[in-house]
């Protein structure tokens, strides 16, 4: 099998780039810009320079399948500083790009990712070959109700009027679609997509790096953990709401990760908290391991990699019912929560508070639990799912 594989960014692709190239599957790697390409240069750059060379860097192994567009890219951040823009420009210019030079690559099966794909779906389609999905979030129809609860009235309208209706085009042209988690795999079966033609592949968690603590001695006041971007999506007003709710001195909060745009929110709240913008792995899994829950009322994520990295460490996750890792959650590795509900997480907190022993119990069935979901196990559902596509 040759597999052609096309992403604008890098997102969740690095694992399966490894196990389709491990497989000797992979032909190509198609991507708007690769750290990977200026690797031996680096050291000339500014630092701020190698941090953003960094960020799209993926495995060196894979450095000689990668064809990128750096004209495009810095095209594009020369002239749009905002998200939107950049949707509507450089996506698609590298989906055009893409679109073009598949009838001069060999390949029999395209892995894509939206937002960025229905010119070089379509084209495959053409050469009569196998279109792959891999979905990031949930079915398009879906992302627009629940981005009622997060969204500006300008972003839902852009999501309504000119994302779904290029999702909706390149599903047209897809035959498969991987799914990251039940609740992804379930808004597509709910909009129509054929069952046999969807495959749930949930991502895997660093076990050599996350792993279990053994200390759970009682503290106050409890700590209380928060991993991502520092996005309302996310559910950051709920759980600085939730902080709000809870007797003073209960509970201390700590969120680490990118701001972006919860930073109003964040700022008219800290009181509430502790911000961290940046951690490395290495201190982010103590912090995993220092924390006595994990939190994560997400009004919208398929996944959610860091609930995993959490409950690899040994700590008990608290998740929204619109959270993918709840699959995982839900098999005893912490509470899973309605929906934009600061009331029922502030329930499920003192609970906890009341009783110390049940973080213990929770938080080391949650690091077994985390075992199932190793990277080797992703790799080995992936080249599975793959494989049922297409026969050897």
């Amino acid at each position: 099998m040759r597999v052609v594989v096309a992403h604008s960014d890098r997102q969740h692709c690095n694992q399966l780039l490894l196990a389709l190239a491990q497989k000797g599957w992979l032909e190509r790697f198609y991507t708007l810009f690769s750290g990977n390409k200026f690797a031996r240069w680096q050291y000339l750059f500014p630092e701020s320079l190698r941090k953003q060379l960094n960020k799209r860097t993926i495995d060196a192994s894979l450095s000689p399948y990668i064809e990128h567009f750096p004209l495009l890219f810095l095209t594009d951040r020369l002239i749009n500083r905002d998200l939107l823009a950049r949707i509507r420009s450089s996506y698609e210019w590298f989906d055009r790009a893409v679109a073009k030079r598949l009838p001069r690559c060999n390949f029999q099966l395209i892995i894509t990712y939206e937002n960025a794909n229905r010119h070089t779906m379509r084209a495959a389609k053409a050469l009569n070959k196998t279109t792959v999905l891999d979905l990031a979030q949930i079915h398009p129809y879906d992302i627009a109700t629940y981005g009622l609860d997060y969204m500006t009235e300008k972003e839902w309208r852009f999501e309504v009027t000119f994302v779904n209706p290029r999702k909706e085009e390149a599903l047209a042209h897809t035959d498969y679609v991987l799914a990251l988690s039940k609740f992804a795999a379930d808004s597509m079966l709910r909009h129509g997509w054929p069952a046999k033609r969807l495959f749930t592949v949930p991502l895997g968690v660093d076990l050599g790096r996350f792993w279990a603590k053994t200390d759970y001695r009682p503290r106050k006041p409890l700590r209380l953990l928060f991993v991502g971007t520092v996005l309302r999506r996310k559910g950051i007003g709920i759980l600085l709401e939730a902080m709000r709710r809870l007797p003073p001195g209960m509970a201390e909060l700590t969120i680490i990760g990118p701001m972006a745009d919860a930073r109003e929110l964040l700022h008219k709240q800290s009181r509430y908290c502790r911000y961290i913008s940046f951690t490395p792995h290495e201190a982010l899994a103590n912090h995993y391991r220092q924390a006595d829950l994990f939190v994560f009322p997400s009004l919208l994520d398929s996944w959610a990699q860091t609930v995993l990295e959490a409950m690899a460490c040994g700590t008990p996750a608290i998740v929204s019912e619109r959270t993918g890792a709840r699959d995982a959650v839900e098999q005893g590795g912490g509470w899973v929560i309605p929906a934009n509900d600061p009331q029922a997480l502030t329930q499920v907190i003192l609970q906890c508070a009341e009783k110390p022993e049940m973080i213990a119990a929770v938080g080391r069935r949650a690091a077994l639990i985390a075992q199932q979901y190793s990277w080797a196990t992703y790799q080995t559902r992936l080249l599975a799912a793959l494989q049922s596509m297409i026969p050897l």
